[in-house]
């Protein structure tokens, strides 16, 4: 028996493209083991493109993975390049949002915006007649890492039509919190059948939080973390995550946020900026995980605090590899200046 990272053997994302990932996109180089449109759910999920995907894993190669961002968690199992349906679907296609962060969402491109649609409407078109067989014999499904869940008619639809031809299902729950209140999650009977919970929430103060995110309500958020850290107190929510991505914004808030996020009995899991979504000039003002950036050291002492090794805290390899850099004479004369 092998000790190995599970995802391709275990679970796929489906982008608005229609290209099948085994977990988040970007991790994974964006290998595809096909496209809903051009292939049938069998020979995508045991085609050739799995199966080599599956070999690398079996053989302890993770060349396929980005290994700056995502260190594999290894479970002990007995893997073949075939593998039966996946246990777990992650519908990642759906961009619908009410909020926009500064370092998800570019400013608003209409010709984007509409051709993203059209991709999200063919699988909204096609949904039933490719989903419902997978779903009958699925675990667990994750919603929504691509948008927000409860901004989308089409989603919350989703979740009713798969309660009703899996019962059994839990949902693994992505979410920015603001419209996940407890009358939503009693209206759409959720409240037994959560299994995981990840809010993106990214600060601890108001503050912060409106420097970071358009549109949002911080003490709507606030509130109804509380209501999910009631749920997982009473044994009806397994794991509760807040996500923080990293930034020059709101670093200094990180060790209060682990705080936060113990009283709340959740994990608090930070995550690195990452330079795909924004333009050169912001991101050089907002990723502090740049050597480049002034404040880059600060964030490299900050993370050394005991306080990130506790059990409801975790950070993702990036950052846990930065290293302090030897400023030149100019740069610290310019801080020094600056001060």
């Amino acid at each position: 028996m092998n000790k190995i990272c599970r995802h391709p053997f275990y679970s796929i994302q489906i982008q608005n493209t229609g290209e099948v990932y085994c977990c988040c996109c970007y991790w994974t180089n964006f290998y595809s083991f096909g496209n809903i449109f051009e292939n049938t759910f069998d020979e995508i999920w045991n085609g050739e493109k799995a199966k080599e995907f599956r070999k690398q894993f079996i053989e302890n190669n993770y060349k396929y993975c980005n290994l700056e961002v995502c260190e594999p968690y290894k479970y002990e199992m007995t893997p073949s390049l075939t593998s039966e349906y996946p246990k777990q679907i992650e519908f990642s296609y759906d961009r619908r949002c009410n909020v926009r962060c500064i370092f998800c969402r570019n400013e608003k491109n209409k010709e984007e915006e509409e051709y993203n649609r059209e991709k999200e409407k063919r699988i909204e078109e096609n949904f039933d007649r490719i989903f419902f067989p997978v779903l009958k014999q699925a675990e667990f499904v994750e919603l929504n890492s691509a948008g927000e869940l409860f901004a989308s008619r089409h989603s919350v639809e989703i979740v009713k039509k798969i309660v009703r031809i899996n019962p059994d299902i839990k949902f693994k729950i992505i979410s920015n919190g603001i419209l996940f209140t407890k009358e939503m999650i009693e209206k759409l009977s959720l409240t037994e059948k959560m299994y995981t919970v990840t809010i993106s929430m990214h600060a601890i103060t108001e503050k912060t939080y409106n420097k970071l995110v358009e549109n949002g309500n911080f003490n709507a958020l606030i509130k109804n973390v509380e209501y999910l850290s009631e749920l997982k107190n009473k044994g009806l929510l397994q794991n509760l995550q807040l996500n923080f991505v990293v930034t020059a914004y709101n670093y200094k808030e990180m060790k209060e946020f682990v705080k936060f996020a113990k009283k709340m009995r959740a994990k608090a899991f930070f995550i690195n900026y990452h330079e795909q979504i924004n333009s050169e000039k912001l991101r050089k003002e907002l990723d502090v995980s740049l050597p480049s950036h002034p404040e880059y050291n600060k964030l490299v002492k900050l993370l050394k605090d005991p306080i990130f090794k506790d059990d409801n805290c975790s950070v993702n390899e990036y950052l846990l590899k930065l290293q302090p850099v030897r400023k030149k004479l100019p740069e610290i004369l310019k801080t020094l200046f600056k001060k």
